[in-house]
């Protein structure tokens, strides 16, 4: 077993109960929904909002854990990697716990309780994003093995769609509009999956 493989499977269990919280919240809220339709309890307006914030923070986790990967031959068995895994993947389990509320029925209108958390969620996702990055630079790949970015549009327009995402993550933490909201969050889930996409088919991620 490689030093990466120890790492990987002591971390891979705490990254997939923080993917697990995240599915479970949407799972809670079908039930929710089930029991109130067959007139057994309470329902709850369920909104945009907190379901969007929600499979951002996945797809947060996601990105990370190719960017993991793509460290796979760098990163050095010691123990400030295990800090530093422990600090960046018990942060996206913790972010996780908190995007959905423990009890659906104690917050009648979701809405509210986005009001109350994103910030936290959203600043604690925009750091553990930046430190992922750091640690890719230092760990992943020198340049020289790297494959070169094609000079197409589709893309450069990708990597530079990477930074605007920070942007507009920056943006959402000081936003109050709901309805603003909601559509920054639409834009990064777009931009994740769709720049995601474009770097695959590139071949710079996701060998």
């Amino acid at each position: 077993m490689t030093g990466f493989d120890f790492l990987f499977a002591l971390f891979s269990l705490l990254l997939g109960l923080a993917m697990a919280e995240i599915l479970g919240g949407f799972a809670r809220v079908l039930k929710m929904h089930a029991r109130h339709r067959a007139g057994l309890g309470k329902d709850a307006r369920v909104g945009r909002l907190v379901p969007l914030l929600a499979l951002f923070v996945l797809l947060s986790q996601l990105t990370f854990w190719n960017m993991a990967y793509a460290m796979r031959d760098g990163l050095p068995l010691n123990y400030v990697t295990l800090v530093g895994l422990t600090v960046v993947v018990g942060g996206y389990y913790l972010l996780s716990a908190l995007v959905w509320p423990d009890d659906p029925a104690d917050w009648p209108d979701f809405d509210l309780y986005y009001d109350q958390h994103n910030r936290t969620i959203l600043i604690g996702n925009l750091v553990l994003s930046v430190l992922a990055a750091v640690a890719s630079g230092i760990y992943g790949p020198p340049p020289a093995s790297r494959p070169p970015i094609p000079d197409t549009p589709l893309v450069l327009g990708a990597v530079a769609a990477v930074y605007l995402a920070l942007a507009i993550n920056v943006a959402l933490i000081f936003v109050k509009s709901r309805r603003l909201n909601a559509g920054l969050l639409a834009v990064l889930i777009a931009m994740q999956l769709g720049g995601s996409v474009v770097l695959v088919g590139a071949g710079l991620v996701g060998e």
